[in-house]
């Protein structure tokens, strides 16, 4: 800043969708099935490899003007591709040379013109940047992995922007080029692994024009990740900046206080730095943000391993749907259209749909 399917799955989702069911109870849970299916999917360790092993945060990195600059940005490049987005290099000048934001695209089915970005910068003060802001990139990524799956009515671009900390230019030059598209969010995250504090907390940043945006971001981030809100105003330090000066709506995600941060700034910005980045932290402000993101663009996960009826839930319900489709899997269809039965149906894994899956199903209730 300026200034990784099997029984553990269905495990995760047996989780999941006891601590929905017992918010519900209680009165806090208000995001979508879908967002609570998709935010569950959000894997710490693959934060943690994408952020240790992908981004140069090691003690001697320099993301600033060092070689792990140009590497840092072949790996997201890398890993975009990777995921099958529709990748480009944006590339535009600063001070005789030129440099790269790296865009990841989902193009939507149903509302193509209308964008959703997700954006964080991978430069550096000539230091690792572990928090500031390779813990943004990671994010991105780790929603990335996980969005590009699925189908999206609205088209999302995921980008890594370069020179924020010069200016903000790399957004600028963005912002400025698409200064006619119909971007109807933009979230940056900058800074987002340092916890000083004993809960989860957060501040979101963003002028008035952006009010609706910061307001859902931050329920999002308190219904899918328990991560507590404070709503602040204009801060045009980061990668949200250029977007609210081109007019459309735009926020900064950031951690609580970086001023008690001992290591901003410095080489001890490390992963390698003891008690310093708090990874599960991190992945709740990332499953905030992929939950706001479903409902914002419309993402449609795909439904998981036994949700026969298609609530994104594996129960009881989903019993009856069972037993249609091995005793008749046309009507089964007739019934449920909008689900693939050899997705949900499947449990061995074998490719048939039989009496082999009704043990596994039965264990899958269990869990």
């Amino acid at each position: 800043m300026t200034m990784r399917a099997g029984m553990n799955h269905c495990l995760r989702v047996g989780v999941w969708a006891l601590v929905w069911l017992l918010a519900a109870v209680v009165g806090l849970a208000q995001g979508t099935p879908e967002g609570y299916y998709a935010t569950s999917l959000v894997e710490e360790a693959q934060y943690q490899w994408v952020l240790d092993d992908m981004l140069y945060t090691h003690y001697g990195d320099d993301r600033g003007w060092g070689p792990e600059h140009d590497l840092a940005q072949a790996n997201i490049q890398m890993l975009f591709e990777d995921y099958g987005l529709v990748t480009n290099l944006h590339a535009f000048l600063y001070s005789g040379s030129t440099y790269y934001n790296v865009v990841g695209e989902l193009p939507g089915t149903v509302r193509p013109d209308e964008v959703y970005i997700i954006g964080a910068h991978y430069d550096s003060v000539s230091n690792p940047g572990a928090d500031d802001d390779a813990s943004g990139v990671a994010a991105v990524l780790e929603i990335a992995r996980l969005v590009s799956q699925w189908e999206s009515e609205a088209t999302i671009r995921f980008i890594a922007f370069d020179r924020e900390e010069q200016g903000t230019v790399g957004s600028s030059r963005y912002a400025s080029l698409h200064a006619d598209d119909d971007i109807r969010g933009m979230v940056a995250m900058d800074m987002i692994a340092y916890r000083d504090v004993p809960d989860y907390q957060a501040r979101v940043y963003g002028r008035s024009q952006s009010s609706e945006l910061k307001q859902a971001l931050g329920e999002a981030l308190a219904d899918y990740a328990g991560v507590v809100v404070t709503i602040h105003g204009k801060f045009d330090g980061s990668d949200h900046g250029p977007f609210e000066r081109e007019g459309f709506a735009a926020c900064l995600l950031h951690e609580f206080y970086t001023v008690s941060n001992p290591y901003y700034h410095t080489a001890l910005d490390s992963v390698d730095t003891p008690d310093y980045i708090d990874y599960p932290y991190a992945t709740a402000m990332t499953a905030g943000v992929l939950g706001w993101l479903v409902e914002a663009a419309g993402v449609t996960p795909d439904y998981p391993l036994g949700d026969l009826n298609g609530n994104y839930e594996v129960n009881g319900f989903d019993i009856d749907p069972f037993v249609l489709l091995l005793d008749d899997e046309a009507a089964y269809r007739q019934a449920y259209p909008h689900i693939d039965p050899y997705e949900v149906g499947d449990i061995n894994g074998d490719g048939y749909i039989n009496g082999f899956d009704i043990d596994p199903f039965i264990l899958l209730l269990g869990d």
